[in-house]
């Protein structure tokens, strides 16, 4: 009988550590459910607001292309007219000018221009961030726009003792937007020359490759930095090495450059190593497919 009392006290005993047990871990898994229920509510909150947050980033976006379209469109036109009478004047259509109003008009064209290029820059940049930018895709010759390009870069070049040679492939016509594409060729072709010392050679290249045209210009200027290559395409981006000529820069060509060759369905890499040179190459699918 005590023997039996005994092992029901046991019993009992480790029947009572069963049920804490059980209801620790109840209380254990019912604090787990409630965490990740907290946790799933915070991360909703956290959605919502990065939703609001990035829906009036693009709202802001938009505005700022708005406002930049607006301005370069109305500042454009009067820039023009002030660089036109300038060259007017300097050719001596409204009458003799002697050498120092001829320097006077030089740098008021000069400076228009630049202005000018910085305008038509910007009003770019505007159509291709509001995704209002559209390609006027047509069956073309790329070496036949290529050449003309250079036609065109090569007094500019000569100025600064720079000769250009070109090394183009015969290559079937491609579908592109020849006046986007030219301004891509004129974009490196100037920076090319911008940067090369007088005295050295730039050489322009194309070939055909696996479906895609390939075109190249390689200078032989400073080359390019690695700290400099991660920002090469990128918006309003000063880079270490400077213009040998003096010549200024707006900081938005290359990022257009990219724009639009992406928006051919294309790429565009730079190889270069500092004291080398730089090459940039650009692709664009034979066939005009678009990215």
């Amino acid at each position: 009988m005590k023997a039996s009392f005994i092992e029901y006290l046991r019993t009992g005993e480790n029947q009572n550590k069963d049920v804490v047990r059980l209801v620790a871990e109840l209380i254990n898994y019912r604090a787990s459910q409630k965490d990740e229920e907290i946790k799933n509510v915070m991360l909703k909150k956290l959605v919502m607001q990065y939703s609001e947050s990035e829906r009036k980033l693009v709202e802001l976006n938009d505005l700022k292309n708005k406002f930049l379209g607006i301005a370069a469109h109305d500042l454009r036109n009067p820039l023009a007219s002030i660089r036109g009478f300038a060259e007017l004047m300097i050719e001596g259509a409204t009458g003799q000018v002697n050498e120092e109003q001829k320097e006077f008009l030089s740098i008021i064209h000069d400076t228009a221009s630049r202005m000018l290029s910085l305008l038509n820059n910007l009003l770019d940049v505007s159509v291709i961030e509001s995704g209002r930018f559209e390609l006027r895709l047509q069956k073309a010759s790329l070496k036949e726009l290529v050449s003309k390009s250079v036609r065109l870069n090569k007094m500019a070049a000569e100025g600064k003792g720079i000769s250009i040679v070109e090394n183009l492939s015969d290559v079937p016509e491609a579908e592109f937007d020849p006046e986007r594409i030219t301004q891509v060729v004129d974009n490196l072709l100037s920076n090319a020359a911008k940067f090369s010392p007088a005295g050295s050679t730039v050489t322009v290249t194309l070939r055909e490759e696996g479906g895609n045209l390939y075109m190249g210009v390689r200078d032989e200027g400073p080359g390019i930095s690695a700290e400099d290559k991660v920002k090469l395409f990128g918006e309003f981006q000063k880079l270490s090495a400077r213009p040998t000529g003096g010549e200024k820069s707006t900081g938005l060509g290359l990022a257009i450059v990219k724009k639009i060759i992406q928006a051919h369905g294309g790429d565009i890499t730079v190889e270069s190593h500092p004291g080398s040179g730089a090459e940039f190459i650009f692709s664009i699918p034979i066939g005009g497919t678009i990215g």
